[in-house]
């Protein structure tokens, strides 16, 4: 009986290396919970909510010592922004509980994987689901509210550059190299959102263009810092953004 208990300890240990991701992503489940269930006081919450799991964050982040670096710290947080805004805007049905769910184990593997700097590509393709998950309430909220513009480029401009800052970060020689290419890159993407404004386009389908934007923008800088990029990789990558804002294109719905 020991005999069989051993592996399994050992490869529950491997799983699940700290506790204390699992403890702050189930903190994120419970408190997504709780913001649906409580419907007073809900944006007080919201940010009291925010504000401990970023504190939880860098805590935990900061144990591991020489291993840590406050922009690690970035990714996770945009997370649990993005993921808790985005669910506003989700119908409340069954599958309410399940996008909590799928957040939780998503919130651990950035914990785990996307917000280390051994992780380049983990980080990359997390980043993706993360921008999505950020930038889609903010053009949303115009969408519903009819904000203005501006509110709107406010909005997005730091979170691009924040996201994308995190990423360039494990390729670039120095911290304001990555911060000019990340300021650089939000600045361009920020004017497409500015014309993206003015189409009759949903702002899930906005939020999809500029993902993939996004992707064909920072896979170009990678290539251009590792000096690989090639005529090739710039029609490959270009082919399937094109691709991509395509298959957007013709499933929106156009007013």
């Amino acid at each position: 009986m020991n005999t069989r208990v051993g592996p399994m300890v050992k490869s529950l240990v491997y799983l699940f290396p700290s506790s204390h991701y699992v403890l702050l992503s189930l903190f994120l489940f419970i408190g997504l919970e709780l913001l649906f269930v409580i419907h007073q006081w809900l944006f007080l919450l919201f940010f009291i909510f925010l504000a401990i799991l970023i504190i939880g964050i860098f805590l935990i982040r900061s144990e591991e010592g020489e291993q840590f670096h406050p922009t690690q710290t970035i990714l996770p947080a945009l997370a649990a922004l993005g993921f808790a805004a985005l669910a506003i805007y989700l119908p409340l049905t069954i599958y309410l509980h399940v996008y909590f769910l799928i957040c939780a184990v998503l919130f651990f593997t950035i914990l785990k994987h996307g917000a280390k700097q051994a992780y380049p590509t983990w980080n990359m393709v997390i980043s993706l689901a993360v921008l999505f998950a950020v930038i889609a309430p903010a053009i949303g909220w115009r969408y519903t509210l009819y904000t203005p513009v501006w509110t709107t480029l406010a909005l997005i401009f730091p979170l691009i550059t924040l996201t994308a800052f995190q990423s360039l970060l494990r390729y670039t020689k120095t911290t304001g190299e990555a911060g000019i290419l990340s300021l650089t890159l939000s600045f361009t993407l920020a004017q497409v959102v500015w014309i993206l404004q003015f189409l009759p386009l949903h702002f899930i389908v906005q939020a999809g263009f500029i993902v993939a934007l996004y992707y064909i923008a920072t896979q170009m800088v990678i290539l251009s810092i590792e000096r690989t990029l090639t005529r090739r990789s710039i029609m490959e990558y270009s082919l399937v953004g094109v691709v991509a804002i395509l298959i957007l294109a013709t499933t929106a719905y156009w007013s």
